[in-house]
């Protein structure tokens, strides 16, 4: 193991992983804490915003009790967060609200007239939701500020926000600085808003009373990180033409590289890279992993005993009877949106079970997956070779042969699952001058585990079960449209 380390915080939406990583890509300790369950409103979804610093710092000081090497050996941290989250805050950096998360579709009746001029600026809703709705709020806060400037700003005073953050405000994509055309016509004061800092640069140095909160060492440098999907693209080694990725975690997001900046389309998002001047192409399906963590909560009591009497997880059990099932659930479809209040379980009959209902949510991962896919082999003329997959669904044999047979490619898996640590310590490495290139780091720190090919039969079936979905999809694209907007 390397003697130097990066010390990541990774803050999601469900809970916040704080991971000590080495120079090589390893893990080398890490813990995890989710957060409180909160009854959510139709359309509204929030968090707290000191539970994303209480959870960080506890974890962090967990992951450094548990690493062999003390803080001193730690040269680097890195913050990656959920993105398209907007907290009010005042001069002390305290929030003065809960953080309204990227689940959270609000939107005022002015900003839906501007849908077209506004397009993937979701925090641009939010705020003009609060500037109409609770107009004297909206002024009393010092800043609207995204969730890795608050978290920055607790490390070290720097209330900073990388691009693949502040692409959901009020940005100019030609320049990434605030645009003060839009923000006029939004009415959002650009100073209301924080500065935006490239990826990979240095913004400060542990304060002392965060460094008596996590543990870390007062003056270790803070290197800005970047949006957890940019940072699982750059941990995937996704930083050039043809290659293609798949996150499955809370949502599922299908994600390639572009060197240039293109104009979005309704289902596809061009988003700032981790690596400045570079873009993603990106398309999501929010909650599919929220659905399955749903489907245990409420029906799978039964499961989740038995996983605290043995040594695996409730998840394992679940999909121990789930891999019983036949491939394409015996014509059972889900339609994943449940996120907007539109999912769909289709063709549900009397022959089917708890079982069968557990892969046919594996089964509509696989589905949107391949959807995007098609998407983006279409806009750019190409078709990809292999399919490199990572977050928690990786983590499933059963549910990485779904992917591999739903899209039809090879599907690759990196050794450490969680790509967007890695993609942040990537940042930290060059951005402390460990390696001289993104290529560099890569090539040391990006380590694939398995190759999966897919399964020949399996793929007939989820051909014909796709063509459902596809419909589905076809058939609720404008609720969906109308419901993000």
């Amino acid at each position: 193991m390397s003697d130097r380390l990066f010390a990541v915080f990774d803050i999601g939406t469900i809970g916040t992983r704080s991971v000590i990583v080495d120079e090589e890509g390893r893990e080398v300790s890490k813990a995890y804490e989710e957060y409180p369950q909160k009854p959510k409103e139709v359309k509204t979804h929030e968090q707290l915003a000191d539970t994303y610093w209480r959870t960080s710092a506890n974890t962090m000081q967990r992951a450094i009790s548990g690493c062999k090497h003390s803080a001193e050996a730690i040269v680097g941290v890195v913050v990656t967060t959920t993105r398209d989250s907007i907290t009010p805050i005042d001069k002390n950096g305290n929030a003065l609200a809960p953080t309204v998360t990227w689940l959270d579709s609000r939107s005022s009746s002015k900003s839906k007239e501007m849908a077209e001029d506004i397009g993937p600026r979701k925090c641009v809703n939010k705020l003009m939701w609060f500037i109409e709705n609770k107009p004297d709020f909206f002024k009393k806060a010092y800043k609207w500020v995204h969730l890795d400037a608050f978290i920055n700003n607790r490390l070290c005073g720097a209330l900073v926000c990388s691009p693949a953050d502040a692409r959901f405000g009020p940005i100019d994509h030609e320049t990434l600085k605030w645009s003060e055309e839009l923000c006029e016509s939004t009415e959002i004061p650009i100073d209301k808003l924080t500065d935006i800092v490239d990826s990979g640069s240095t913004i400060g140095n542990i304060s002392a009373d965060a460094s008596k909160a996590t543990s870390l060492r007062k003056g270790t440098p803070v290197i800005m990180g970047s949006g957890d999907q940019q940072c699982s693209a750059l941990g995937m080694g996704i930083i050039q033409s043809g290659l293609v990725k798949a996150t499955t975690g809370t949502g599922t997001f299908v994600i390639t590289h572009l060197d240039e900046f293109i104009e979005d389309t309704n289902v596809m998002f061009c988003n700032p890279s981790a690596i400045p001047g570079k873009w993603i192409l990106e398309g999501v399906t929010p909650g599919t992993g929220l659905t399955y963590k749903w489907y245990r909560d409420q029906y799978c009591e039964p499961e989740v005993a038995l996983a605290a009497q043995s040594e695996k997880n409730a998840y394992q059990i679940i999909e121990s009877s789930a891999a019983q099932v036949p491939a394409g659930s015996e014509g059972l479809v889900l339609f994943p949106f449940m996120a907007y209040d539109l999912g769909i379980f289709y063709h549900l009959g009397f022959k089917h079970t708890k079982a069968h209902v557990a892969r046919a949510i594996l089964e509509a991962n696989g589905y949107s997956i391949n959807f995007y896919l098609e998407i983006i082999e279409g806009m750019l003329d190409l078709e990809f070779d292999e399919l490199r997959i990572d977050g928690g669904g990786s983590n499933s044999p059963l549910w990485r042969q779904i992917q591999a047979d739903c899209a039809n490619k090879t599907v690759t898996t990196p050794v450490v699952k969680d790509s967007t640590v890695i993609g942040a310590a990537i940042l930290g490495t060059v951005g402390a001058g460990v390696y001289g290139s993104y290529e560099e780091a890569i090539q040391n720190m990006f380590h694939i585990e398995e190759r999966r090919e897919p399964i020949p039969e399996n793929v007939e079936v989820y051909k014909k079960q796709y063509q459902i979905y596809n419909q589905l999809m076809l058939s609720e694209m404008g609720n969906i449209l109308e419901a993000t907007s």
